[in-house]
């Protein structure tokens, strides 16, 4: 007799964990994203528009009668935060979920079926897989629907970065953009300090993060060793005071920067991280879309972007390093 092949369990399952598998990318994403000084946006449809007003200095002029000079106050300047689709299709075999009977429990009469562990398991790790794959992707990322990795979903913070020097946004005549020479352990401590020092002054009042990738941390740990006999004391989220800063700035060691030689430093909260909302939807689909029934389809899906809020002297700078993209995600290729 033929058998009739049921994902009724395997559905209940994803139905059950719903919950918890909407809040593991959040899990994920915490610790990268505070660390970061990245804001997250939810609930953006297709795009957001964020309009800052510069005020112009030197409007204050001596008074002569009859000349009187008119002068603009200031100009809006617009961000867009654009979200884009993004999804992950995973095919497998039914058969690997089929309920199982435990031993004892048929020998005594009960015939107790139980869940298959792999569904969990499964579950679990298509949303974590996912929320590492939008880690690695929030630096290099440039959108591309022919990329079909994580890197083309959005256009990541590097990308943003390199179309505004393209444009002119970031530039030295901007004071936004500072020339570094190579980093190395005999050099980094100095070099990052001469960079936050050669900064807008109302940026080093702030409270500021400099990235950094993670090598370039490890280089300013030896550099720093060497020149004072001791090691820089972290924060909760393996932030380092950059010594010289008078507690102003901290040294974010970041592994989803990559492995390249591009700093920035920003005041808190100005990178941002949008996302649709899920409603009442699954957020993780088990279908059986294929001609063969005993294959099925796990689907997880999101629209997001990412935008630099501005890079006005006073809140951003970035020297000429070349990132270079590295993935993390998953434990294999």
């Amino acid at each position: 007799m033929a058998n009739t092949v049921d994902i009724s369990s395997l559905q209940e399952s994803a139905i059950r964990l719903q919950k918890d598998l909407k809040l593991l990318p959040f899990f994920i994403f915490k610790e990268v994203l505070g660390g970061h000084g990245i804001t997250m946006w939810p609930g953006i449809q297709n795009k957001h528009v964020l309009t800052t007003f510069l005020r112009k200095q030197g409007i204050l002029e001596p008074y002569v009668a009859g000349a009187v000079n008119n002068k603009n106050v200031g100009k809006a300047v617009e961000e867009e935060l654009e979200v884009y689709l993004g999804y992950a299709s995973v095919k497998d075999n039914i058969q690997n979920y089929k309920t199982i009977s435990i031993g004892p429990d048929v020998l005594l009469g009960k015939n107790k079926s139980k869940n298959h562990p792999w569904q969990q398991v499964m579950l679990s790790s298509i949303v974590k897989t996912f929320g590492e794959d939008i880690l690695d992707a929030l630096f290099p990322a440039a959108r591309d629907v022919e990329d079909l990795s994580p890197l083309g979903v959005f256009d990541g913070y590097d990308t943003i970065i390199d179309a505004k020097i393209l444009s002119g946004a970031i530039a030295e005549g901007e004071n936004n953009y500072y020339e570094t020479d190579a980093f190395t352990n005999e050099n980094t401590y100095e070099q990052l300090l001469e960079f936050w020092r050669s900064r807008h002054p109302h940026l080093k009042k702030a409270n500021t993060l400099l990235l950094v990738p993670d090598h370039i941390g490890n280089y300013y740990d030896d550099n720093f060793f060497t020149v004072h006999k001791y090691r820089a004391e972290k924060d909760d989220y393996k932030r380092t005071l950059l010594e010289g800063s008078e507690g102003r700035c901290r040294i974010v060691r970041s592994n989803i920067m990559g492995t390249g030689d591009r700093i920035m430093l920003i005041v808190n909260g100005l990178l941002h991280f949008g996302f649709d909302t899920n409603g009442d939807e699954s957020f993780v689909q088990v279908r059986t879309p294929y001609e063969d029934p005993n294959m099925i389809q796990f689907w997880i899906q999101s629209s997001m972007g990412c935008r630099i809020a501005s890079v006005h002297e006073k809140l951003f700078s970035v020297n000429n390093g070349t990132p270079t993209a590295v993935q993390l995600s998953g434990d294999y290729s």
